[in-house]
């Protein structure tokens, strides 16, 4: 029994005392891990699955052993010079840069041709959440006649109308 106590005794002290991997390896098995975890949430064949098994049990045993307080490489601070403190304090004046996006939406009709046009197309009923496709060829055919019919009606007013 004291045998087998002092073997329980020493592994356990053997297993604090197993070297940690530095922290760019430990990333990089974890990226292997989520590879791998995503390559089996996926699919596989199945002479893939006892060797993507074996591969995965193996990671998390190594992620778990060396892993767990990973070391850090001790990098010296290089001494630097120290500018002006005038220069940051101009940039800071300067304040942060801001920069304008735009969006444009393009639509067939603009202004008052928009406002003409919604008030004269109004989609079939037959044509909301169409998703048999003869129905969806008829419902664009019906938009493109009012469409060319819109045109006509337009350029009739616009004739018609006097120019300002």
């Amino acid at each position: 029994m004291k045998p087998l106590l002092f073997i329980v005794f020493c592994c356990s002290f053997a297993l604090y005392a197993q070297p940690q991997w530095p922290a760019a390896d430990c990333a990089k098995a974890t990226k292997k891990l989520q590879q791998l975890e995503q390559k089996i949430s996926s699919g596989y064949s199945l002479k893939e699955a006892e060797q993507l098994n074996l591969d995965q049990r193996l990671l998390e045993k190594q992620l778990d052993q060396f892993c767990q307080k990973p070391v850090t490489p001790q990098i010296k601070p290089k001494k630097t010079i120290k500018a002006p403190a005038t220069a940051p304090l101009n940039d800071i004046a300067k304040g942060p840069q801001l920069y304008v996006s735009s969006v444009s939406v393009k639509a067939p009709y603009q202004g008052k041709k928009l406002q003409a046009w919604l008030a004269y197309y109004s989609e079939p009923k037959q044509c909301f959440g169409v998703r048999d496709s003869r129905q969806m060829v008829w419902c664009v055919e019906q938009r493109q006649q009012a469409k060319a019919n819109f045109e006509r009606h337009w350029q009739q007013k616009v004739a018609l109308s006097p120019s300002e």
